[in-house]
């Protein structure tokens, strides 16, 4: 219902008024009730842990039939029942379900892959590069935040895409060292924090440690991206 709450304050998914209906929010309700089936598995509440994931089942469902369009490979936000046509990286969320058919998964990977859109030395911007409302320096309209790579981390090794996601986050890692503090967002061209964005931040910070974890317990191959 209002930008501050998705987290995604400055987002020209918000550009057309609120409430939004959107393709994000439903995916962490997804995730959330794939934890709570799991949290209820282990607990011997079967009956609760399959009602769980049915709930979770019957969203993507819902998602692909109210959101998904096939003709421009994205998930939609909409707007009083239009779609908002910004392409950001949360068109690309439902990809972290780890639930979507191949037809769909095939071409929101290719998205990511795209170098007109989200791919390039500093990945992923919030806003796709070839997007009329990019901009590399702006919050949410174009700066990479290492917290959303972490997501899209998680949802590629969901779908089987080890390598991709392994050179998102090693591009991650690289892009946050080569700076003497950690901060809030990073400019897609540059890899240099705008001037507003926020130093000693806490999101980076915990996203950073843990992809470090990762990557020192996981030695990458070499991947077949552009």
């Amino acid at each position: 219902n209002h930008p501050y709450s998705s987290g995604l304050d400055d987002s020209p998914l918000w550009d057309e008024g609120m409430p939004v209906e959107s393709p994000d929010l439903n995916t962490y309700l997804h995730n959330q009730m794939i934890c709570l089936g799991r949290i209820a598995e282990l607990l011997h509440m079967d009956n609760e842990a399959a009602m769980w994931r049915r709930r979770a089942a019957a969203l993507v469902q819902r998602m692909i039939q109210h959101f998904w369009d096939p003709q421009a490979g994205l998930f939609w936000a909409i707007k009083d029942e239009k779609p908002i046509r910004v392409v950001t990286p949360f068109n690309l969320l439902p990809l972290w379900t780890g639930s979507l058919p191949q037809e769909i998964t095939r071409p929101l990977v290719a998205h990511i892959q795209n170098p007109d859109e989200f791919w390039g030395e500093y990945v992923l911007p919030t806003v796709a590069r070839n997007d009329p409302k990019y901009n590399p320096e702006t919050m949410w309209r174009g700066p990479v935040w290492a917290n959303v790579n972490y997501f899209f981390i998680e949802a590629l090794l969901k779908t089987g895409k080890t390598d991709l996601a392994g050179e998102i986050r090693r591009r991650t890692l690289d892009m946050v060292m080569a700076h003497d503090d950690i901060y809030e967002y990073y400019s897609a061209e540059t890899g240099v924090p705008p001037p507003r964005a926020a130093n000693i931040f806490g999101w980076t910070s915990a996203t950073f440690i843990d992809l470090a974890i990762q990557a020192s317990q996981k030695p990458e191959k070499q991947s077949e991206v552009p």
